[in-house]
């Protein structure tokens, strides 16, 4: 594993604990990240010899499962300084409870409906520190769909979800949102956020010709019993 290259300063972790995110620029190296883009790009052509058996792709460009694809991808959701960054957030140890890829392809109009990952994650397992990290693999823009978050919307704890027409997230949340307090998070390539399970976030369309992918998983504490079947993996025990 390559060494750890960042720490949570007191401010990023202040800002996380009150805002239910935090963005930490220029944490991988660019070459880096288009190395792993293209090998993505392989795997889902089926050019990648040591791929593991994997379901493939679920919807446009998306790969899940995405710590059971490659040793490459494996290794990258494992990854040391990824770790070592959100140990004060997650603990006591550190399991995965999945990980995918999401794409959006050039013109994609689907959005993601605002939605809280918990919605969808406690119907597997119970967990009291459980975050995704966020990583773009291109740079994301409001007219590529970044992320659109509503700070500190963690604290309400989870809210009551339903199924939504069209788009993808598509187990909403019910409550009304508050589009006064949305905040767009347009982040460059190399940049790592890091959210809660909790936190209310959405994302629009993809309105240019590139291709948007990140790069997504979500921890939760060691202790946790069990995570999304197969996905679960306990990567620093407690």
């Amino acid at each position: 594993m390559k060494t750890n290259q960042h720490s949570l300063t007191e401010a990023e972790l202040a800002h996380y604990r009150e805002h239910g995110y935090v963005a930490v620029e220029n944490f991988f190296p660019a070459d880096e990240l288009q190395a792993l883009d293209e090998h993505l790009d392989r795997f889902a052509a089926g050019q990648e010899a040591d791929a593991f058996e994997h379901k493939g792709q679920d919807y446009r460009g998306w790969i899940m499962r995405l710590g059971l694809a490659t040793p490459q991808t494996a290794a990258f959701c494992a990854d040391d300084r990824v770790l070592d960054l959100i140990n004060p957030l997650v603990h006591p140890g550190i399991a995965i409870y999945s990980a995918k890829l999401v794409a959006k392809e050039p013109y994609d109009t689907n959005i993601c409906h605002w939605h809280q990952d918990d919605a969808y994650y406690t119907q597997h397992s119970q967990s009291q520190t459980r975050m995704s990290t966020w990583i773009p693999l291109q740079d994301s823009t409001r007219e590529n769909g970044c992320l659109q978050l509503i700070p500190g919307s963690h604290h309400r704890g989870l809210q009551p979800a339903s199924n939504k027409e069209g788009g993808t997230c598509n187990l909403g949340i019910d409550s009304e949102i508050d589009l006064d307090n949305c905040t767009y998070l347009p982040t460059r390539a190399g940049t790592i956020v890091l959210f809660s399970a909790l936190l209310w976030h959405a994302s629009d369309g993809n309105q240019t010709d590139q291709r948007r992918r990140a790069f997504i998983v979500s921890y939760q504490e060691a202790t946790a019993q069990g995570g999304n079947a197969d996905q679960w993996q306990i990567l620093r025990a407690a």
